[in-house]
């Protein structure tokens, strides 16, 4: 075989080398472009999932925050008005719990954002909270209840023997509904930081 043949055959096989390597890194280009964008728009994707969820979050906490508030201090003035029975000047008032119950209207909206917005953990979480707060609000109904049922005497005075079915609600009892429905809010909290991120149930 002559020189020129074998120098032709290896320029040729130089070229079809050369070729497929540039196919090959046109084609390993061409993924890394497609990668880098489905990466990017999963990103921006995430972010708005993100920002959603802290919206619907951060809602959901300021109206179960504001019905607790109400909830307590509906139940310091039942407090003050049951105190002052029988003295000259009555103090505090017995509020409408139509009133009460209207103000936990925008939570359970915001719980139903909670839930669209997802993890399912953090919604159970706002569940939790709406039942706590519903608790507090029937402790504080039957406080009211006992408190119009007992004119002459103050239902927390420790002088005073109640006979009763159910369990005895007085103020010392929805205070500790109050408490418990703050406590829910607070793990809500700490749930709703802890699987912020997370995607079909796994941390991101």
């Amino acid at each position: 075989m002559n020189t020129a043949f074998i120098a032709a055959i290896a320029g040729v096989a130089g070229a079809l080398v050369g070729g497929v390597a540039t196919v090959t890194a046109a084609r390993s280009a061409s993924r890394g472009s497609v990668g880098a964008a489905a990466k990017s728009g999963a990103d921006a994707y995430g972010m708005s999932v993100r920002q959603t969820r802290m919206d619907s979050y951060q809602e959901f906490a300021k109206a179960a925050r504001l019905s607790v508030s109400q909830i307590q201090d509906a139940a310091n003035s039942v407090g003050a008005y049951s105190q002052s029975i029988g003295e000259d000047e009555r103090r505090g008032a017995v509020p409408s719990l139509q009133d009460l119950l209207a103000q936990l209207d925008p939570m359970g909206d915001a719980a139903i954002r909670v839930r669209l917005a997802g993890p399912k953990v953090v919604a159970e979480e706002a569940y939790a909270v709406l039942e706590k707060c519903g608790n507090a609000l029937g402790d504080l109904d039957s406080y009211v209840g006992l408190v119009q049922s007992s004119p002459f005497m103050s239902v927390d005075s420790d002088d005073l023997v109640i006979m009763t079915e159910g369990p005895l609600i007085r103020y010392r009892e929805v205070a500790a509904s109050v408490g418990a429905a703050s406590n829910a809010i607070a793990r809500f909290l700490d749930v709703a930081r802890d699987h912020l991120d997370d995607w079909n149930g796994r941390p991101a």
